[in-house]
């Protein structure tokens, strides 16, 4: 005669001392704990990737009002013999510049724009400056 459903269980009690059950539910946590640590995971990569490009932006950005900055330094300067675009490593610089004669001298406007070309960003600026020079025709 075979043995029971109800002996079997009594056999892997008394063999083991826990019940089958006992080993069903430690499955059932470690795949809920697996479930919970993936997620876990998933979450802090893209805290991380965010972090990251927002740290590049920022870096691009800086460096963009660096450049803008010695554009524009170089239009006070000479606002007259300032090139109408330059690049500087992965920043293209456009400055256009106009003049405006007045009485006693010159009024130089320029607008510049820094573009990134690293194939990062759009083809829109990532940074406008407009500043202007005055220069006096009498010494």
């Amino acid at each position: 005669m075979s043995p029971s459903i109800r002996e079997k269980a009594i056999a892997a009690v008394t063999r083991d001392g826990r019940s089958p059950w006992v080993s069903i539910a430690f499955m059932v946590e470690s795949v809920l704990l697996l479930v919970f640590l993936a997620a876990s995971f998933a979450v802090l990569t893209n805290v991380f990737v965010s972090s990251l490009n927002c740290s590049i932006e920022s870096r691009t950005h800086d460096a963009a009002v660096i450049a803008a900055s010695s554009v524009a330094e170089r239009f006070a300067a000479d606002p007259a013999g300032l090139e109408p675009e330059v690049m500087l490593g992965d920043l293209r610089v456009a400055s256009k510049v106009t003049e405006e004669k007045r009485a006693g001298g010159s009024m130089y406007r320029a607008e510049i724009a820094v573009f990134d070309e690293s194939g990062f960003g759009e083809n829109e600026p990532v940074y406008l400056l407009a500043t202007s020079s005055y220069r006096s025709e009498v010494s």
